[in-house]
């Protein structure tokens, strides 16, 4: 994630969401972000394309699942 000045409420709630989204089923993650992504603006879609093409590339099983 990138660096960022955050407030301390706002790095316990994220603490909080992040905790919750790794003990749940990979299908309810993917709902779950799904359900987020609905709600993101533009600008905040295109980092997320910028940011899964980049993970992508780092992802050696990726590279064999790719047409």
């Amino acid at each position: 994630m990138a660096v960022v000045s955050l407030d301390t409420v706002f790095k316990e709630e994220l603490s909080t969401i992040e905790s919750w989204f790794r003990n749940r089923l990979e299908a309810e993650r993917t709902a779950a972000l799904y359900s987020l992504l609905q709600h993101s603006s533009q600008v905040q879609i295109r980092f997320f394309i910028t940011v899964l093409q980049q993970m992508a590339k780092k992802d050696p099983v990726g590279a064999l699942l790719s047409p």
